[in-house]
């Protein structure tokens, strides 16, 4: 869309989830999880273009991209933010219903809307994932908002699949960002980048079997995802660069910074000026420059 030089967009977040689950300190149960291929984040695209209404809005799918064919006087816009729900419903909710209070243009999910214990805990499934991750969605989608989301480090890729095709079906106004990997809007664009820099590290697995990975490739395939957006880009993703902010987003508990290299180089390479993230529990509602 037409770049505003006056230009504001304004994030409202929450992490949800009442312990401390993604954090690179958390104990684990290696031998409870074994390692499998994982799958990447790149899903089959749809071959038709086609146009949907939601909240009002004109919204056109076609390839890997979504674009906002409504345009409104002002040059502002504010997103709800959401992450590491770890199927919390109710509290999903109670912040959803602050969004719409505070009239939000859309709300973001940044993954974990699965709790996936096996992964957490090394305990077993107290709720099945898919359902989880579907009431998640649902309970945010139920606004008629626009509803982006992508998967973080806890959803197996079957689990999300089967999940986004069972609230899409009934929810038009979810936008499911491992199939569109871009959003230009009228006030902010998006680029996503679905799960998780890390598949493991001695001692710890931080993706589970056919999870979604981030590697290398995907995360340096964001500059050209972000090629022809004219409004101030915003990374949609699970887990942030590394910012050396102490503390910042991917400061964990004794403080150390565990955010990606790769993805903050990029990001300031394409350039890609701002970003969303989620993952460490402790650092929510925490922000920083590059530096």
């Amino acid at each position: 869309m037409k770049y505003q030089n006056l230009f504001q967009v304004a994030f409202i977040g929450a992490l949800l989830a009442t312990t401390i689950g993604c954090n690179k300190n958390q104990d684990t149960l290696d031998s409870k999880i074994a390692a499998a291929p994982i799958t990447p984040a790149a899903t089959t695209l749809p071959t038709a273009s086609t146009t949907r209404t939601i909240n009002g809005h004109q919204y056109q799918f076609a390839g890997n991209k979504v674009s906002e064919l409504t345009t409104d006087a002002d040059n502002q816009a504010t997103y709800g933010v959401i992450s590491d729900a770890h199927g919390e419903i109710e509290k999903t909710r109670m912040i959803v219903s602050r969004f719409v209070s505070q009239k939000v243009d859309g709300i973001i999910f940044t993954g974990d809307q699965a709790d996936n214990e096996p992964l957490r805990t090394g305990q077993s499934d107290k709720k099945d994932d898919k359902t989880e991750i579907t009431d998640v969605l649902s309970a945010a989608a139920e606004t008629g908002l626009p509803i982006f989301v992508i998967p973080g480090n806890h959803e197996r890729k079957p689990d999300y699949q089967a999940a986004l095709k069972t609230v899409t079906s009934q929810y038009p106004n979810v936008i499911d960002m491992t199939i569109y990997r871009v959003f230009d809007g009228d006030d902010a664009d998006f680029v996503s980048l679905p799960g998780y820099q890390t598949f493991r590290i001695p001692g710890r697995q931080f993706i589970p079997d056919h999870g979604y990975w981030a590697q290398p490739a995907d995360i340096q395939q964001l500059a050209k995802l972000r090629q022809g957006l004219d409004d101030p880009v915003i990374l949609v993703t699970h887990a942030g660069g590394k910012t050396n902010a102490h503390p910042g987003p991917t400061t964990i508990d004794n403080e150390e910074d565990v955010g990606d290299e790769l993805t903050s180089k990029v990001m300031q390479d394409a350039p890609i000026p701002f970003a969303v993230v989620g993952h460490i529990h402790e650092a929510g509602g925490l922000a920083a420059t590059y530096n």
